[in-house]
């Protein structure tokens, strides 16, 4: 069976981009509106000689309460417990933020391994 990669991070920080760039398809919705990506998007990767699946994900917002925003952060909850390897991408212009540091400690909770990217 293949390694499952998750793409995550806060809203807007480049997952879907980096995901069409891993997978070389652009099967990924980008858009400069926060909340483009909803649910879980996979697809397969080729990185030299190994071969992994990889998961977009949407923005993770902790905080958010109602109804549809909290089925997406499911989705995210999803992918990260599903994933063998999680990358967490951060906005490299604003640095690390608050919103990033409590994201960071629900992953660390899951106990997998986190790439910071």
């Amino acid at each position: 069976m293949k390694p499952i990669i998750a793409i995550v991070g806060k809203p807007n920080v480049g997952k879907s981009t980096l995901f069409n760039r891993l997978t070389e398809r652009r099967t990924a919705i980008t858009s400069e509106i926060p909340g483009t990506t909803r649910d879980r998007l996979y697809g397969d990767c080729f990185w030299g000689k190994y071969e992994f699946i990889l998961v977009d994900t949407a923005g993770i917002a902790p905080e958010e309460k109602d109804e549809l925003k909290a089925d997406i952060q499911n989705q995210i909850k999803i992918a990260v417990a599903e994933a063998d390897l999680i990358i967490f991408l951060v906005d490299a212009g604003t640095g690390i933020t608050q919103k990033d540091q409590r994201a960071a400690e629900l992953l660390r909770k899951g106990q997998k391994p986190i790439i910071l990217a």
